[in-house]
């Protein structure tokens, strides 16, 4: 009985409790996928988003945001730019403005999102072969939220 316990409970106790919707082609494996580079290239940060985020929809805006709570939004653009990496960087920046939303931080708009700029480029720089328009994207924004 034990073992039918396990076998039942392990992909959850194997990855993070953050649940994905089904979308589009596959596009849960994507998100899935990207966890995993979190994981693998950044424990830290890892760490976080799973603390920070029980959920992961998909939506057609044309960017990536969260809820405000529990739950990040990827845009539809987003996954259709077949990036995998790309997909991690939105988990991980969408991740710190859920920590910080809930700690009530006090940044403005525009510093909060220069802040999640940078936070996205120091993961980026964990990566192996980061696509270089990731951290030009980067790079631009945070310059333009200075």
């Amino acid at each position: 009985m034990k073992l039918l316990w396990l076998i039942l409970l392990l992909p959850n106790i194997l990855h993070s409790q953050i649940q994905i919707d089904k979308a589009g082609d596959g596009w849960d494996l994507k998100v899935d996928s990207a966890l995993n580079i979190v994981k693998q290239y950044d424990s830290t940060k890892y760490k976080l988003l799973t603390s920070v985020c029980s959920k992961v929809e998909f939506w057609s805006n044309s960017f990536s945001s969260n809820d405000g709570v529990k739950t990040i939004l990827v845009s539809v653009g987003d996954v259709k730019l077949n990036s995998i990496n790309n997909l991690a960087v939105v988990l991980v920046h969408e991740s710190l403005h859920l920590y910080l939303m809930d700690r009530k931080n006090g940044l403005s708009e525009k510093a909060e999102e220069n802040y999640c700029y940078r936070y996205e480029l120091e993961f980026l720089k964990m990566l192996p072969n980061p696509e270089p328009w990731l951290i030009s994207h980067a790079l631009k924004n945070i310059q333009a939220t200075q």
